[in-house]
């Protein structure tokens, strides 16, 4: 099957119209995609890159901090997701599965850029902004520390935090895309949240 990066054309009606997915029940909607997709079925393709592309272009911006080498990595992350598609053996979620191509991705690009740390503009803004507007006031002052803190920290926690906080992953979702046991992402996230603490509050939180 051939992957020419441009999916963004609306999917044919004579496989994915209303009434034909309706059809299908949501358990094995995925499966009937994925068998699709493996036959060379470029809707099923379409559908596939278009139900996950936002959530995929999500994680990868926050992880390389630049919208415009985001784009690129994203074409690369689903050029492999669909050539590697027909190893996918549903032990997981397709999205989980194409987390853990995108993330080994934008690990790869950080190495080969050598950028210890970059931006994330949008990490956990939802959360900690999510009282009001952005003003010069005390809540806004806070979430900018978090963010320039969360900037700071190795690749390892920052994508833990990611995952957790911004793309709402569980921990059994975690696991599957870091290829680590649960305990192992609970310890990484409680080091990393360990870790932002520390440099939120270096005097130990005393005033």
């Amino acid at each position: 099957m051939s992957f020419n990066g441009d999916y963004s054309d609306a999917v044919p009606p004579e496989y994915s119209s209303e009434e034909t997915l309706a059809a299908i029940a949501p358990e094995d909607r995925e499966r009937t995609l994925v068998t699709a997709a493996r036959r060379g079925d470029e809707a099923a393709a379409r559908e596939i890159y278009r139900s996950c592309r936002g959530p995929i272009l999500s994680l990868i911006v926050s992880l390389v901090g630049d919208p415009l080498q985001a784009q690129d990595i994203l074409q690369v992350v689903f050029f492999k997701a669909f050539r590697g598609l027909p190893g996918f053996r549903f032990r997981s979620s397709l999205l989980t599965w194409i987390y853990r191509i995108a993330r080994n991705e934008c690990r790869n690009h950080l190495k080969r850029c050598g950028v210890p740390a970059l931006p994330l503009d949008d990490i956990l803004g939802s959360r900690y902004e999510a009282d009001g507007p952005c003003g010069p006031d005390a809540g806004c002052a806070r979430a900018e520390a978090v963010k320039r803190a969360v900037r700071q920290l190795p690749f390892k926690m920052r994508e833990v935090i990611v995952l957790r906080y911004q793309q709402d992953l569980s921990y059994d979702e975690m696991s599957r895309v870091l290829r680590c046991p649960q305990g192992t992402v609970a310890s990484r996230l409680n080091r990393a949240l360990t870790e932002l603490g520390s440099r939120l509050h270096p005097d130990g939180g005393r005033r």
